[in-house]
């Protein structure tokens, strides 16, 4: 389910529409800076992180990437944030009061941890569904990440899906051969993940055989003459205003 979802985003990466033309760059940087305001906001914010939402839905409007894809995403990982915040109402157990109302400080600051997440993590998934993989990998190396960290990005992303074919086929092999069983024993599932870890390693020096022998040196190769357009800052300007714009209105509520 995981890697299927991950297919489907590799997938929207390569399609066409205005966000897709956007400069991998100002998405890299309007992503980042929305993560840092998110994780900027008090404690106990709840309902003053709902507005940041509408950034990364207008993004997958503009996109053509499809809602439900997203929601896929959110709830292949909600269990990790869940985790996180899990004992917050244990150890928590203050109270606040808004609006007149009094809360339970712990379970409050578990759901903001929950909105932080699913926002962030739908801003990320609708970055990596609008920007294909090799312009994305491009962006990094021109904002100055180093090659070294890029390039093993790169490959971590690839061999998964190369680990999951190799998987795929072992799981068809074992069932072909077992059509009674629907599940394989432990000893069996021992095997199969001692031949699937030799299978995918092996496939994987291969594949960097043949990367050398057309000619790779360590750094993939990019074009360094990428240039940000008028579109680019004024999407950059918009999102990083609009969140400023979110996350100040607070203060000024208070004030």
């Amino acid at each position: 389910m995981i890697l299927d979802a991950a297919r489907k985003l590799d997938r929207l990466g390569y399609g066409s529409s205005p966000a897709h033309h956007l400069d991998a760059r100002a998405k890299i940087i309007a992503a980042t800076g929305f993560a840092i305001i998110v994780a900027s906001f008090p404690k106990y914010a709840v309902v003053p992180l709902l507005p940041l939402a509408v950034v990364p839905f207008l993004i997958a409007w503009f996109g053509d990437v499809p809602f439900c894809v997203l929601g896929r995403m959110l709830l292949i990982a909600c269990p990790f944030a869940l985790m996180v915040g899990l004992f917050n109402p244990l150890l928590d157990r203050a109270t606040v009061a808004i609006g007149g109302h009094v809360f339970a400080a712990g379970w409050l600051s578990y759901a903001s941890i929950l909105v932080r997440f699913a926002l962030s993590m739908t801003m990320l998934a609708v970055i990596v569904a609008t920007t294909a993989l090799p312009d994305l990998l491009r962006g990094l190396r021109l904002l100055r990440i180093p090659s070294a960290l890029v390039t093993q990005l790169q490959f971590l992303y690839r061999y998964l899906f190369l680990l999951a074919d190799e998987a795929s086929r072992i799981s068809r092999a074992r069932h072909l051969r077992e059509p009674s069983r629907k599940r394989a024993d432990w000893r069996t599932a021992r095997a199969i993940l001692g031949s699937l870890l030799w299978r995918a390693t092996d496939r994987a020096e291969r594949i960097y055989l043949a990367m050398q022998a057309r000619g790779f040196s360590g750094e993939m190769p990019s074009r360094e003459n990428a240039r940000f357009s008028a579109g680019d800052f004024l999407f950059l300007a918009t999102v990083v205003a609009y969140c400023l714009a979110a996350r100040f209105a607070i203060s000024w509520t208070a004030a």
